[in-house]
Parts: C-alpha cells; sequence; structure tokens
C-alpha cells in the first residue's frame, strides 16, 4: 500500500510532546479508504492549514470504530468533527468544523474533548497533498448535551439550574439555539442580589427581575473566548448588551470579570462559559 505521507512539518506546529526523531510515525491505514468513502478526496486539496485529527488504527480498534462501516454522509459528519483550521495556542482552543471544540485540561498536559474525555497528540503532525493530518490517541467525541443538560448536571451551578426553571428558560436551552450562556456560580448568583439592594430571597420571589437577569446572561449564537470581540459589545436575549474590556475581561456593574476556569464547553446547541459572579448592567 502507498504511504500516505510525504514530508514532516517542524514539530512546534501542533505536537505538544515530540518524540525522539527514531519513533516511527503513527499507523493510520483507515485513512484513505475512509476518504475515498465518504466522497471526499477533495479533502486532501484543502487549503494550506486545514488539520485532520486522526485516531490511530490502535485508537479506532480499541475504541470499536469501524469507518467502513458508517454511510458515507455519517462518515463525512464524523470526519468533520476532526477537522480543524486552527492550531494550538495559548488560549488552547480548536474549534473544530462541525463546531464543536478540542480544550486544553485543565490539569496536566493534553486535551479534552466535547464529553469531557482526555485526548492526546501523537508524534509530529505529517502532510497528505495539502492536507495537515495529526495523529491522536481516541476518536473524539461530539457534543450530546444541550445547554441546559449541562448546567442541570454541574453540582456548581445548581442555583442557576434552579433559577433557569423557574423563569422558564430551560426549556429556551433544551433546544434550538445555537447560544452562548455565561453561568455565574452558585455563590455569584447569590450574591447579585445584593449587589442589587435585594435580599436572595427578594430577587427569587420577582420572577420578571430574575428572569431579566438571566436573560442578560445568553447571547445568540456560539461564542468562543477566543472569537468574542474583546473589548466590544454582544447583543444579549435581554434588554442589555454585554461588555467586553481588554485583556479578556467582562464588565459587571462595577466589576471587571474573568472568564472562570471550565469555560468554552461546547454543547450540542451552543457553547458554556464560566463566570465567579453574575453580569449586572455597568455601572454608571
Amino acid at each position: 500500500m502507498r504511504s500516505l505521507w510525504t514530508s514532516w512539518l517542524p514539530s512546534w506546529q501542533l505536537s505538544l510532546m515530540p518524540p525522539s526523531p527514531a519513533a516511527p510515525a503513527p499507523s493510520l491505514q483507515w485513512l484513505d479508504d475512509a476518504v475515498r468513502h465518504a466522497g471526499l478526496v477533495t479533502l486532501l486539496q484543502a487549503p494550506l492549514g486545514t488539520t485532520l485529527l486522526a485516531p490511530t488504527d490502535a485508537a479506532l480498534e480499541a475504541a470499536g470504530f469501524r469507518p467502513d462501516a458508517l454511510a458515507p454522509e455519517v462518515l463525512q459528519r464524523w470526519l468533520l468533527g476532526h477537522l480543524t483550521l486552527a492550531t494550538p495556542q495559548d488560549d488552547g482552543l480548536l474549534p473544530l468544523l462541525n463546531g464543536s471544540l478540542l480544550r486544553r485540561a485543565e490539569s496536566g498536559p493534553g486535551w479534552v474533548d466535547a464529553d469531557g474525555q482526555p485526548v492526546r497528540l501523537l508524534g509530529r503532525p505529517q502532510m497528505r497533498h495539502q492536507l495537515r493530518v495529526q495523529a491522536i490517541d481516541r476518536p473524539l467525541a461530539s457534543a450530546t448535551q444541550t445547554l441546559w443538560q449541562r448546567v442541570a448536571a454541574d453540582a456548581g451551578l445548581g442555583r442557576l439550574a434552579a433559577a433557569l426553571e423557574r423563569c422558564g428558560l430551560h426549556e429556551l436551552l433544551g433546544c434550538g439555539g445555537p447560544f452562548t450562556l455565561f453561568a455565574p456560580t452558585d455563590a455569584g448568583l447569590e450574591r447579585a442580589a445584593a449587589r442589587l439592594g435585594l435580599s436572595p430571597a427578594a430577587l427569587w420571589s420577582d420572577a420578571d427581575r430574575l428572569r431579566a437577569l438571566l436573560l442578560n446572561h445568553i447571547v445568540p449564537g456560539r461564542w468562543t473566548s477566543s472569537e468574542l470581540p474583546w473589548p466590544g459589545r454582544l447583543r444579549t436575549l435581554g434588554e442589555g448588551e454585554l461588555h467586553l474590556e481588554a485583556l479578556g475581561l467582562l464588565r459587571s456593574g462595577d466589576l471587571s470579570l474573568p472568564l472562570a476556569r471550565g469555560s468554552d464547553q461546547p454543547c450540542s446547541n451552543g457553547l458554556l462559559h464560566r463566570l465567579p459572579e453574575a453580569l449586572l448592567p455597568p455601572a454608571g
């Protein structure tokens, strides 16, 4: 079988842990037939800079996954979930062409996919005509949870989940989209009442005010942290705007908030970012 690989790229372009020069290239024998089966031979003439994150033969076998058993249109969608136009940057995000994300692990080396499963890049990227191919140690999972399911399953967002359900916004976040949700922690949502001059009970009992507050945490579209217009503004689903400052800060009353760890969580109908506090209208 004729080899797919024609040249090596410098290790700094994608490889996090470059192997020694003697390390063999990971085996990707499935790729040729899969590209032809999916009717994506033109993929090999993709613009320079397109990268396919390709599970190794061993990774596919371990997962019990056979690309040749998929219908061509299903295989096309699966391949799109492994393609990116980006290379790892300091922000640690790789947007995939199916709208999902690969993001750096919060602790230790490596990356996590849309289901939070760890992913390792193996060896150096190789070139197949115009397509850069980076071997990985497992097939990537697509986001299956909606924004509402993601919030409801997060123990640190219990107060937000209850507030969304009380205002009927859980139905909005359970379908449609895409939306970007800026999710304050339970403690941050509790502190929002005092910042508004209310007791937590008073804010909770005022469904209209609570709904208006929550709507200003939801933005139409899918905005990764690297794509947000820093500095700038975004229209929310409420009556206000999201004020974004330089250096990756969001304006909330008289506070400037960074996105918290655990942001850029892809969902089937959008993206979730975490905040230490709730978003209030800018002071003054």
